[in-house]
């Protein structure tokens, strides 16, 4: 894979790092005419729909972590709930199939994933809700200007890049399980073009207000009536009883720095402070990071917490406030809101999310999503998150190990190796650790009775992709858009000159 994509500012820039150019250049769109970090966050979550359809959709749920200029960060909690508050009519759709990460790309050994699909899985989406609540809350701009680069994007169509493509090949079985997603989808297998009329038309009545939140019943009617129709559970009493919530962070302190990050009832965040807590500061020893992760996430584990299809856009505005979001589809269900083109979740089919005993009707699902902030008394702040399902929690870690313990610069800490412990014990390594961290990896191995750990042989979309923005204290910004999942990065400059990298082959 190439390198990440990494871009530096003077004092008095903003800056942009997401999963794919089209959601950078839409985030840039919206600074240059004096949006907010939170409107340009919500303009490329906007766009991503378009540039990284299988990872992002107004369908699923996300955080929002918005961290003001001399204000306390706060998250906006916009993940999806349990439907079923209504009468339910008859029995959910639900069909299984299998994926291969090695579809994408050279894999390790135990690579494959089981992943659910159709209408019986889609759980009360929260994305829309959440954009809209994000923008009435932090927002400078009209919704029209903020939702605008994205429209464009629908209408005229993109062609997704070689990264997003090959999560496009990764779900094929699920993209075709309905004759909706089928259409939808179709040409876009063939050669990577992408064109979604329908959501071009979803953002339009969002820029008329004609849809104001998501229970209007200009949305709410056609997705409900195909829910009822196809084997769903959702309902209109499910919509209406739909908030985003905003929450304190959960913090810890480490090295110096002051860490933010996203809460219960979600598990990613307690699980990554935890496991900070659990690693020995000064030099980084990687079998104790692999250790910290089985142990903390035995401890924070609980019904609903893994998210697949995962992306995350990290904004800082020249004023220096930060908005760090995170949105995940699931691994998508099949499913398509008719007239709207909105791809829908399929939360309620992972596996892991669901384990023992169902949660409730109404019951807001947790995650394993973690957009962070960092903050060290010399005034340095870096906000970061990323995609990739269980991997979440250990991508936040390593780069969090690398910028507490090891001192390295934002752009080092995204590109050094990652090292994951999956829930079945098995420990993924990507390649570069020398050769006495390997053995301590194997001696922790042989020391737990946990399988052979799995050496992947290059580094590879399960690992996460981290998309990470650092402001100095003088105002000079670095942002960063981790090459594993195709990121990119970019600086609006005081003088308006915009200075952009990719990451593509």
């Amino acid at each position: 894979m190439s390198s990440d994509a990494v871009v530096t500012g003077p004092p008095g820039s903003a800056a942009v790092a997401a999963g794919s150019v089209g959601a950078v250049d839409a985030a840039v769109e919206v600074l240059r005419a004096g949006g907010s970090a939170v409107d340009a966050v919500l303009a490329a979550a906007f766009a991503s729909v378009m540039t990284e359809p299988v990872l992002s959709s107004l369908g699923g749920g996300g955080f929002l972590l918005h961290a003001p200029v001399g204000g306390e960060p706060q998250i906006l909690d916009f993940f999806v709930t349990v439907p079923g508050l209504g009468d339910t009519v008859g029995e959910p759709h639900v069909e299984t199939v299998v994926v291969d990460f090695a579809k994408a790309g050279p894999a390790a050994s135990t690579s494959e994933q089981v992943f659910h699909g159709g209408w019986g899985t889609v759980a009360v989406p929260g994305s829309l809700a959440g954009h809209l609540d994000a923008h009435r809350r932090w927002g400078r701009l009209p919704i029209a200007d903020v939702v605008a680069p994205a429209a464009r994007l629908a209408r005229e169509g993109v062609v997704l890049s070689p990264v997003q493509q090959r999560f496009l090949l990764l779900v094929t079985e699920l993209l075709r399980l309905t004759p909706e997603s089928r259409d939808l989808f179709s040409r876009t297998e063939i050669d990577g073009f992408y064109q979604n009329p329908a959501y071009a038309d979803l953002l339009d009545a969002l820029a008329a207000g004609t849809i104001t939140q998501q229970e209007d019943p200009a949305y709410a009617v056609p997705l409900v009536d195909a829910a009822r129709e196809r084997g769903g559970l959702l309902g209109h009493e499910d919509l209406a009883a739909y908030a985003p919530e905003l929450r304190e962070p959960a913090t810890a302190d480490r090295s110096g720095a002051r860490v933010w990050t996203n809460p219960a009832p979600s598990a990613g965040g307690p699980i990554v402070l935890d496991a900070l807590q659990r690693i020995a500061t000064g030099g980084t020893e990687w079998a104790s990071v692999a250790a910290a992760q089985a142990d903390a996430r035995e401890a924070h584990r609980r019904p609903g917490t893994v998210p697949t299809g995962t992306t995350h856009v990290t904004v800082v505005d020249a004023d220096g406030s930060f908005a760090a979001l995170t949105t995940s589809n699931g691994s998508q269900s099949g499913a398509v809101v008719p007239g709207w083109g909105v791809t829908l979740n399929n939360m309620l089919g992972e596996e892991d999310l669901q384990p023992g005993e169902p949660l409730r009707p109404g019951a807001r699902m947790g995650s394993m999503m973690a957009p962070t902030l960092v903050a060290w008394p010399d005034g340095r702040r870096v906000a970061l998150g990323t995609g990739g399902s269980e991997r979440i929690r250990s991508a936040v870690l390593c780069v969090l190990a690398r910028l507490l313990d090891e001192g390295d610069d934002v752009a080092t800490a995204v590109a050094a190796p990652r090292v994951h412990v999956s829930g079945d014990e098995v420990v993924h390594v990507e390649p570069g650790l020398h050769a006495d961290e390997l053995a301590s990896i194997a001696a922790l191995v042989e020391a737990r009775g946990w399988p052979a750990y799995d050496a992947w042989p290059t580094t590879n979309i399960y690992f996460g992709g981290v998309h990470a923005v650092q402001r100095d204290a003088d105002g000079a910004v670095t942002a960063v858009g981790d090459a594993r999942r195709g990121g990119a990065a970019a600086v609006l400059r005081p003088d308006g000159e915009v200075v952009r990298a990719w990451s593509e082959e």
